[in-house]
């Protein structure tokens, strides 16, 4: 046992020196008192309208996380409102630079440490790619541009309020939209569909490029098109009974099924049930804090906590102006004595992988016996030792939330 422990602890010891960012793990977690969120109409609670029958997404998870919300988010948000010239002013929304700034101008003097930064974005970037195409020789449309404005204000938020706390969420699949049911949409569905991929690939790309460059960083990706795939594909493993149609065009009250038996509130917009299911794959995970789920909340209770008086789960309303690139400006302030001191983490995470390389070198031998000495004894006491993959039914945090720790190929 004695030589079990001694592999354990030197292979802890490479790992930790090595890899350096994966010690997060074993460092406790800070409790989550506020969550601000950056969005479109998924996200929007009011804003200008909200878009479903029940708490949306952050609202449940601002419950069970006993948190503050703040959500700037607005329906029809593009990331970027510069990025199409050639679009109508009329049809331009507070976009997610917009709502950053705001929140900055408002300095409401949030604890970055204790803060959860959220961007949710992307369908408006992929209508008015599309809008801003026509008439021109581009039928595709380029999306790397969206992508990068997206990763930009992950970059912006954590220099310009030093927040190493954020998630990002993929565009849905767009092809599973009641909206493409419709004749004269029908030719776009499988258009929109690869458009949501495409952008998602780069976008998660990204990510995993910023997380393997800032190893303080905790930038997840709640990967909702992989969500409500499976949805899509199988309702009644995660308890709906229709993920085809919109619950206001199908039933509208004049049947007896439950709103949140459908996946779609609309033809675009999910049900509060779908939303429930989205915050439950984030309390899962456990990425900001303790897993949990809604399951200690019925819906009742979870809308009460949100409506009484003061609540800290009802975020204000929030209109953003239009940006005035402050934002930009910080941010390229920062970036000079910033990156120089991720540079010297970066440049010294470079040395360690040498001396991790001469370290490993010189415990080769030593493993070695270990190794052999280990395999004796597990062979001399076979029946004391039980190895196996772990079951992937026993783990509780889905995969459609996932640190992408790694750049995708």
């Amino acid at each position: 046992m004695g030589h079990c422990v001694t592999l354990i602890a030197v292979l802890s010891f490479l790992t930790l020196a090595c890899f350096p960012h994966l010690s997060h793990a074993a460092v406790p977690k800070l409790p989550v008192d506020n969550l601000v969120v950056f969005g479109d109409s998924y996200s929007d609670l009011g804003n200008f309208h909200r878009w479903t029958n029940g708490p949306v997404w952050s609202e449940n998870v601002a419950v069970a996380w006993n948190a503050s919300l703040y959500s700037f988010a607005y329906t029809g948000s593009a990331c970027d409102n510069e990025l199409y010239p050639d679009v109508p002013t009329t049809d331009r929304m507070p976009s997610i630079r917009d709502q950053i700034e705001l929140y900055y101008n408002l300095d409401l003097g949030l604890d970055a440490n204790k803060t959860v930064f959220a961007i949710w974005v992307g369908i408006t970037d992929i209508q008015k790619a599309y809008q801003q195409s026509l008439g021109t020789e581009d039928t595709q449309p380029d999306f790397g541009n969206i992508a990068k404005c997206i990763g930009q204000q992950v970059r912006n938020i954590r220099r310009a309020f030093k927040a190493d706390r954020i998630m990002v969420f993929n565009v849905p699949p767009l092809e599973y939209m009641p909206f493409f049911d419709d004749d004269d949409n029908a030719l776009d569905r499988s258009k929109w569909g690869a458009a949501a991929k495409q952008l998602n690939r780069m976008l998660e790309k990204d990510i995993a490029i910023l997380n393997r460059n800032h190893h303080a960083l905790r930038l997840d990706l709640v990967d909702i098109h992989s969500l409500l795939s499976d949805i899509v594909k199988s309702p009644s493993m995660f308890s709906f009974t229709d993920a085809s149609h919109a619950y206001l065009d199908a039933c509208q009250h004049e049947c007896d099924n439950k709103i949140d038996d459908y996946l779609w509130w609309d033809r675009t917009h999910m049900t509060g049930g779908a939303h429930r299911a989205i915050a439950n794959s984030i309390l899962l995970s456990g990425s900001y804090a303790k897993p949990t789920n809604l399951d200690a909340w019925s819906l009742p209770q979870v809308q009460a906590l949100i409506e009484r008086p003061g609540s800290r789960y009802r975020s204000p309303i929030y209109v953003s102006p239009p940006n005035t690139g402050l934002i930009d400006r910080i941010a390229t302030q920062k970036t000079t004595s910033q990156d120089s001191f991720m540079t010297t983490i970066d440049t010294n995470t470079g040395h360690s992988m040498w001396n991790c390389l001469t370290i490993g070198g010189t415990l080769a031998v030593l493993l070695g016996v270990i190794f052999k000495l280990f395999k004796r004894l597990r062979h001399q006491n076979k029946h004391r030792f039980h190895g196996g993959l772990l079951d992937p039914k026993s783990v509780d945090a889905p995969y459609y939330y996932r640190s992408a720790m790694t750049e995708p190929k």
